[in-house]
């Protein structure tokens, strides 16, 4: 596993593979790209746990990460490498919905909401893309509990 930081061009190429960011332009990508902190976890390392408090967003940039629910004993998704976690706190309780622990060895990028906030507000199209996911991974949440 990496412990450097990633570079700039490196965390472009990341955000690139998120569908929240694409269609925005290069050099804005590489704008939010520096503002992103590079945090590292080992396998079973986790993220945080259901109730934590929620003040930041991820996007994975290597590895796999496991999203698990009280009451689930298997993961619920697994995120790979341009998946963006974390987004459900800007929009509700500012609790975290579900534990994120680290499947593989893992980078992250991520980014506290005030400036993800002030992101979205810049690329009105990132965020129509963002309510979009977050509705369609609500809509599987309520099938799967069916």
């Amino acid at each position: 596993m990496r412990t450097t930081t990633l570079s700039i061009a490196e965390k472009t190429s990341t955000l690139g593979a998120c569908p929240v960011f694409k269609g925005v332009p290069p050099a804005e990508l590489a704008t939010l790209a520096e503002m992103m902190k590079t945090e590292h976890m080992r396998p079973g390392e986790i993220l945080f746990e259901t109730g934590d408090l929620s003040d930041s967003v991820y996007v994975v940039a290597e590895g796999t990460l496991d999203v698990l629910l009280p009451t689930q004993v298997r993961p619920v998704r697994t995120l790979a490498r341009g998946e963006l976690l974390g987004e459900y706190g800007m929009f509700s309780s500012l609790a975290r919905t579900a534990t994120a622990q680290a499947a593989s060895d893992l980078v992250l990028l991520a980014l506290d909401y005030q400036r993800f906030r002030a992101f979205l507000l810049r690329f009105p199209e990132a965020t129509l893309v963002l309510l979009k996911t977050t509705v369609e991974r609500l809509l599987a949440a309520e099938n799967r509990d069916r």
